[in-house]
C-alpha cells in the first residue's frame, strides 16, 4: 500500500474511533489492528498521538469548512441556512451506528489532552462555527426569516453549544431524530 494512502487511512480510523470513543480511549495500537500494520508503521507516519491529532484536526477544518461554504454562499434565508447548518451535526450522527460525535466536540471534551497546537485548532473550528452562525443569524433577521437580535454573537455560542451538546444526549439517547427535533425547536425559537 502506498504511504500516502496508509497515511490517510490511519487518519480515517482516528477519526473515527476519537468520534466514537474520545481521543484518549484511542490508541496507536487499534490505528495498527484496524489497518493491519505494525504498530512501529503508525510511528513511521506519526512520531506522537499530538502530531496525528494535528494532522487531523488539520483536515477535518477542511473538510468542515467544505461542508460549509455552500451553506454561507447561498442565497437561501437564513432560516433555510440555520436548517442546513444544524443537519450538518444531525448527518453527523446519522452516519452508521448513530454513534458519532463531532470530532471537535469531542476533542472540546478533552481539551486538557491537547497540546497547543491541537487546542488551538478546536479553538478555531469552535470561532470560525460562531461566525459562520453569527452570520446566518444576521442574514436571516435582514431578510426576516429569523428574529433581529442585538446579540447575534452570543445567540450564536447558543446554538453552536446546542448542537454540540445535543449531539452527545442524541448519541447517549434518541439518535438522529432526536437531534433534529433540538435543531428544529431551536430554529422555531429563532424565527421570526
Amino acid at each position: 500500500m502506498p504511504t500516502q494512502n496508509t497515511r490517510e487511512k490511519l487518519l480515517d480510523v482516528a477519526q473515527d474511533l476519537i468520534q466514537r470513543r474520545g481521543l484518549n480511549a484511542m490508541s496507536f495500537q487499534d490505528l495498527s489492528d484496524s489497518v493491519g500494520i505494525r504498530k512501529a508503521s503508525v510511528h513511521h507516519h506519526f512520531s506522537s498521538k499530538a502530531e496525528m491529532v494535528d494532522a487531523l484536526l488539520a483536515r477535518y477544518l477542511e473538510q468542515f469548512d467544505e461542508l460549509l461554504t455552500p451553506i454561507l454562499s447561498s442565497r437561501a434565508t437564513g432560516k433555510t441556512m440555520l436548517r442546513r447548518y444544524c443537519d450538518l451535526f444531525v448527518k453527523t450522527l446519522d452516519l452508521a451506528g448513530n454513534d458519532k460525535g463531532c470530532l471537535c466536540g469531542m476533542l472540546m471534551a478533552e481539551l486538557l489532552s491537547l497540546d497547543e497546537s491541537g487546542q488551538k485548532k478546536v479553538r478555531d473550528f469552535l470561532h470560525s462555527n460562531s461566525s459562520a452562525v453569527e452570520s446566518i443569524l444576521t442574514r436571516g433577521a435582514q431578510d426576516g426569516s429569523l428574529k433581529s437580535n442585538p446579540s447575534n454573537k452570543v445567540t450564536a455560542r447558543m446554538v453552536l453549544a446546542t448542537l454540540e451538546g445535543g449531539l452527545l444526549v442524541a448519541r447517549c439517547d434518541g439518535g438522529p431524530k432526536h437531534l433534529s427535533d433540538i435543531a428544529s425547536r431551536l430554529i422555531q425559537l429563532l424565527a421570526a
